[in-house]
């Protein structure tokens, strides 16, 4: 009788080591989902107890930031238990030279924090080139191009004011939309010369970040959705919260979203012309649902991702594909649909939210592994992705050293 009960005792003490376990494991598959990072290979069988409780404990006490080192590097233990080659960043490496221009970030639809700039990049911009080199602009989000650009340009007029200096913009998303409508002599100062002639003294470059040039499908299905009473599910895609209530208001989110289709994009793109003697350049983002590309995906990638010599264009490390973020599955099924340079509708790659096609104007200069919040430093991660390599305030550092080697 005590052989058996003793042999319960062991038995009882195994299973709730292992229920233990998987239940540690548990939590720390749901805290790098909730980071936006790949769960995907994650195998705690490799891992103890005791490195599997530091990993949870240092997500409960230091949020996502966790994942990440001082240095920018992806904690080792966590690269182990998630199966994670952490490799180096694919972009190139920043150089510490100051831009002649400030860099003023712009934000993108939402007033969401997960559609603005995570203020991690903004302070890595400033600690590698030098305090004030970074500067923010948050416009109003679910209002018209018209509307966000003339909020956008008193805050741009008002920093050249203050600094005495021209501006570098380095706008999101819709935010892209807006830096394009104020530098254009045929945008907010339309027949209106002297006024424009002060925006040329102000913008030396426009770069845009995963903005939607050529329109998204994504807008259209929103609308369709907005008609039969089913937004929210897409619209809480638009502003990165799963969760949200999303309520349009007065009409507001229909305008916005109407500037934004397929139809509407080539007359926007025949008035709103670039400006002589402003820079314009742009980066796309590539991911995938559950991080898993195929030929069909690779073609697109090869074919699109590409500057406008033919040449590739590709931030990547071979067969490293971003794990797009779950909440972008709601507007993957849209996003690759867009119209290209000559007006024809196409697919190609896309970040979950807007197509390479789409994202494409001025200079091209590359695809990035991101999703649409990954390549702003959201939603929840702060630090390098274990999988891609890429780190978002080390890219951004580098735009700011490659603005500077360009006299901007």
């Amino acid at each position: 009788m005590r052989a058996f009960t003793t042999a319960g005792v062991l038995a009882a003490l195994a299973l709730a080591a292992c229920t233990s376990h998987d239940d540690t494991c548990g939590e720390l598959r749901t805290d790098l989902k909730r980071c936006g990072f790949s769960a995907n290979s994650l195998s705690c069988e490799t891992v103890d107890d005791g490195t599997l409780q530091a990993l949870v404990g240092a997500f409960a006490e230091g949020g996502c930031e966790a994942a990440g080192r001082s240095d920018g590097t992806v904690d080792p233990r966590l690269c182990k238990a998630a199966g994670w080659d952490c490799p180096e960043p694919p972009t190139p490496a920043p150089a510490s030279t100051r831009p002649a221009y400030p860099l003023v970030f712009v934000s993108g639809i939402d007033e969401a924090a997960t559609f603005d700039w995570n203020p991690r990049i903004l302070a890595a911009v400033d600690a590698a080139h030098g305090e004030g080199t970074a500067y923010h602009v948050k416009v109003p989000g679910w209002a018209t191009t018209a509307e966000r650009s003339a909020e956008l340009w008193a805050s741009l007029a008002s920093l050249h004011e203050r600094l005495g200096t021209k501006l570098n913009l380095v706008c999101y998303a819709v935010g892209g939309l807006d830096c394009r409508y104020v530098a254009s002599p045929n945008g907010l100062f339309d027949g209106q010369p002297k006024k424009h002639a002060a925006v040329l003294d102000v913008i030396a470059s426009v770069t845009t970040i995963a903005t939607p040039h050529r329109g998204t499908r994504v807008a259209d299905a929103a609308l369709a959705a907005l008609e039969s009473g089913t937004a929210n599910d897409v619209l809480a895609a638009f502003s990165g919260a799963p969760d949200a209530k999303v309520i349009p208001r007065g009409g507001a989110v229909q305008r916005t979203l109407e500037g934004l289709g397929l139809d509407a994009a080539p007359a926007f793109n025949a008035r709103i012309v670039d400006a002589d003697g402003i820079y314009y350049q742009s980066f796309a983002g590539i991911s995938h649902v559950l991080g898993r590309a195929s030929s069909k995906t690779e073609a697109l990638v090869a074919r699109f991702c590409t500057d406008a010599s033919g040449s590739p264009a590709l931030f990547r490390h071979e067969g490293a594909d971003d794990v797009m973020h779950e909440v972008l599955w709601i507007t993957a099924p849209w996003s690759s649909t867009s119209r290209d340079d000559e007006g024809l509708v196409v697919t190609s790659p896309s970040d979950g939210m807007i197509s390479v096609a789409s994202a494409k104007w001025g200079e091209f200069r590359g695809c990035v592994p991101a999703d649409h919040y990954d390549v702003i430093g959201q939603i929840g991660k702060t630090t390098r992705d274990g999988v891609t390599g890429f780190d978002a305030p080390r890219f951004y550092q580098w735009i700011a050293s490659d603005l500077a080697a360009r006299g901007l």
